[in-house]
């Protein structure tokens, strides 16, 4: 499959504006699980659209404008009131990019590190300015040294 992260979603519109290549898709299931206990909700509190970077097409940049559910939890057993569907491979919690996106801007931050990795990811258009690289660095945490005794 060409695009394996769009497994659970409906593409809706694709188009190019100012040199962004733009995926507008919606999602496909009718329920989704609760993140605490996993029951499903149906019941739809709102939606909103969520702006997700993604790995450059052809060194043009991808934006996927994800319209998304906030659900309605009604388990008594779960303290959870409301939640919002995630789809899988395609978001996380406060993501603003892919998992796959975050893992080449984690692999340059971890191979080439600093300025280095910064002025790559730019130039292969995987992050839009360099500072996107040092923030990697910081939620990777300091490196774990292996010294043998």
């Amino acid at each position: 499959m060409l695009f394996p992260h769009f497994k659970a979603v409906l593409v809706e519109r694709v188009f190019t504006e100012c040199g962004v290549v733009h995926i507008v898709v919606r999602t496909l299931d009718d329920a989704a699980p609760c993140p605490d206990c996993e029951l499903p909700s149906n019941r739809v509190h709102s939606c909103y659209e969520r702006r997700l970077a993604d790995s450059p097409i052809g060194d043009q940049p991808v934006l996927i404008e994800l319209t998304v559910r906030r659900l309605y939890y009604g388990n008594g057993l779960c303290e959870r009131r409301t939640f919002v569907e995630q789809v899988a491979g395609l978001t996380f919690r406060y993501g603003r990019r892919t998992p796959a996106s975050r893992r080449v801007l984690e692999a340059l931050a971890v191979a080439l590190a600093g300025r280095a990795g910064a002025r790559l990811a730019v130039s292969r258009r995987s992050a839009p300015c360099a500072y996107q690289v040092t923030d990697v660095q910081r939620w990777l945490g300091p490196p774990v040294s292996r010294c043998l005794r």
